[in-house]
């Protein structure tokens, strides 16, 4: 992946979809690169396409004519980096998928609402596709984070998950790339579960008060010692009280976090994380969530 690689962006026609631009936008100002936009129609290689082959040539053509234009009437909305467009006919999965690769995108930035009505395939099972398939990192930007302002967004402050495991940590590379890019902070956070919600039929009473501190002490010595590798920016780390999807999505919301970073396996439903489902809760939360791959 070289820096002037570019940002993707899938779009389906809806207003939802066009709602993750602004944070492809200011993620394509700050990483000093450029978008494509990406629209797939079903297109005609069918039943239609052999047996009326005329006809398949004339709809492929207004297609492609109506999606162009409405591309190009979308990238007339942005000023501020270079912007280029595609057109494809297939698949939706299959020709972002392929998009990307011939790209070299970098990145690639999606809404992930589910409620779009028929026909919008970015909210489908295309987006769930994507997440778990897209050759680059994916930035998802959920439901809440679609009803905030349309314009611009803000993301300078970026969250990583850690649960101690050197999976988690494999965000934090993304993660410090990024927050240093828009002039940000990094905040790592960890959640620990109280002892009594952990183990509730392990352990005798007159030890949970010990447990959770000594929780509390090892995640807070795992934490500075993260804290301390990063020197090139700001940098926090906090321990949350809770299970780790509650703990977090309170964090997102009460820390105004504008981006978070964490890693996923994407291996099964909308995308499973390496603290569990995670992920699938984050998405739901106020902040964007970029999916990074160990592999990516």
């Amino acid at each position: 992946m070289r820096e002037s690689d570019p940002i993707l962006v899938p779009l389906d026609g809806s207003d939802l979809a066009e709602r993750a631009l602004p944070y492809a936008v200011a993620l394509a100002e700050a990483l000093r690169t450029s978008l494509v936009l990406v629209t797939a129609w079903q297109g005609t290689d069918s039943e239609l396409g052999v047996s009326f082959p005329k006809m398949a040539l004339e709809i492929e053509s207004k297609a492609r004519e109506y999606y162009a234009q409405y591309l190009d009437r979308t990238k007339s909305g942005i000023a501020t980096v270079p912007v280029e467009t595609q057109v494809r006919g297939g698949d939706a999965g299959d020709e972002i998928i392929a998009a990307a690769r011939e790209t070299q995108a970098r990145l690639l930035v999606i809404a992930t609402h589910g409620r779009s009505g028929v026909g919008r395939w970015l909210y489908g099972s295309t987006a769930g596709r994507l997440l778990r398939e897209a050759p680059a990192p994916v930035v998802a930007v959920g439901p809440r984070s679609l009803q905030g302002p349309h314009d611009g967004v803000s993301l300078r402050h970026v969250m990583v998950p850690l649960d101690g495991s050197p999976l988690a940590e494999r965000a934090i590379p993304v993660a410090r790339t990024i927050a240093k890019a828009l002039g940000g902070r990094l905040t790592f956070v960890r959640a620990v579960n109280w002892a009594a919600m952990a183990y509730p039929y392990a352990l005798p009473d007159a030890y949970v008060p010990q447990v959770d501190q000594e929780l509390e002490a090892g995640a807070k010595a795992y934490l500075r010692r993260q804290e301390e590798a990063v020197t090139d920016l700001p940098v926090e780390a906090y321990v949350v009280r809770a299970a780790a999807a509650d703990g977090l999505m309170e964090f997102v919301e009460k820390q105004q976090v504008d981006l978070v970073v964490m890693t996923t396996h994407a291996r099964a439903g909308l995308a499973r994380a390496a603290l569990g489902s995670v992920a699938d809760r984050l998405l739901q939360g106020h902040a964007p969530v970029l999916l990074v791959r160990p592999e990516d």
